[in-house]
């Protein structure tokens, strides 16, 4: 027997027959197990994650603490620069379901770098419940990349948190290219003045895969700087929800937010949903957001194949296109090569039909 939680709230309720304010998650039945991978028991106490709400839900945090096995800390103290590089996650048949919790901390005026990539295998269904906290105090400056190419038979539930202090700035990274059930969300907290936020992702639905993902910015501190850039394909009969928020709290003068998202719809079976929002509660303070979803434009297509070039290297070339600057931030040829293998392998496997 399975059971439910919901999750993904919207952050400002709308008609309850768009179905778009929330989403019910049927969490599978999985034996707790104690075999451990890389980590350590460094537990930290983060009080600051304590004020705020984050992740996918309440439900899904719960989850996460019953049944971690694996946890890890990543802290970079007072002006240090410090890369930790990548940390590999393998699901297969004999480890089929992964409880992870991770705990950045930068300290003031220092940097910090990782890498989080996920892979799995084999035919068994298979379960991830992965939760991200980052704190990042004064003058600090955090960059992580989350990759996640798993196979069609994984459900995965991540929660990222972010508490940004003065003049902190987070860079989030996301590369969703596999996964049959994808449950994602990013709340980044700008607390402290000139606090800064970014997230950067992609995203590739194929066959019956389905996305679902909210972030959220929320500017609590003056002159708070943020920005939502998300690139996306959807092909076969894959499904995406995306929601997307800018929240302006009272007293965040000088805010300054932005959200984009592009989604090529690669068949007529697929179906995108995109719900950018955007509530202020401050006067002084810009929000900027655009949301468009469409097929391939002919013209550059027909231009490409002018030029000598086939019609599905055209049509691969422009979907790389609208993936490439992302994956270039990874700055690891071998990871970005790692990457850009399962995005390819999207595009061969049963053709595009534009």
């Amino acid at each position: 027997m399975r059971s439910s939680i919901i999750g993904n709230e919207i952050a400002f309720k709308t008609f309850n027959f768009l179905k778009v304010n929330d989403t019910e998650i049927e969490i599978p039945n999985f034996e707790k197990k104690d075999f451990k991978i890389k980590g350590n028991d460094n537990f930290l106490e983060l009080k600051e994650f304590d004020e705020i709400k984050y992740g996918i839900s309440k439900e899904a945090l719960d989850l996460n603490r019953e049944f971690l096995n694996y946890y890890n800390s990543y802290e970079a103290g007072d002006g240090e620069d410090k890369d930790f590089g990548l940390t590999l996650f393998e699901l297969d048949e004999d480890y089929d379901n992964l409880s992870d919790l991770h705990d950045i901390v930068a300290g003031k005026n220092s940097k910090l770098r990782l890498v989080l990539d996920y892979t799995s295998s084999g035919k068994k269904d298979m379960f991830r419940n992965s939760v991200i906290r980052i704190l990042a105090e004064e003058n600090s400056s955090v960059e992580i990349f989350i990759i996640q190419r798993d196979s069609l038979n994984t459900m995965v539930l991540e929660s990222i948190g972010v508490y940004a202090k003065d003049n902190a700035e987070v860079n989030v990274h996301q590369y969703e290219v596999g996964s049959g059930k994808l449950y994602a969300n990013c709340k980044c907290e700008l607390i402290g003045e000139g606090a800064k936020g970014n997230i950067n992702s992609i995203y590739f639905g194929q066959k019956d895969e389905y996305i679902n993902i909210n972030y959220d910015m929320i500017h609590r501190g003056e002159k708070t700087l943020s920005d939502i850039y998300v690139n996306g394909a959807l092909k076969d009969k894959s499904v995406k929800n995306l929601k997307s928020n800018l929240q302006f709290i009272e007293g965040a003068c000088g805010a300054v937010g932005s959200e984009e998202e592009y989604t090529i719809l690669l068949d007529d079976t697929v179906h995108s949903t995109s719900v950018p929002l955007m509530l202020a509660h401050e006067d002084d303070v810009v929000g900027n957001h655009a949301s468009s979803a469409g097929k391939l434009d002919m013209d550059q297509i027909f231009y490409l194949m002018t030029r000598g070039i086939s019609l599905e290297s055209a049509e691969a070339l422009i979907i790389e296109s609208k993936f490439s600057t992302a994956i270039d931030m990874i700055n690891d040829e071998k990871l970005e090569e790692k990457v850009w293998k399962s995005v390819r392998k999207i595009i061969k496997e049963g053709g595009l039909h534009v």
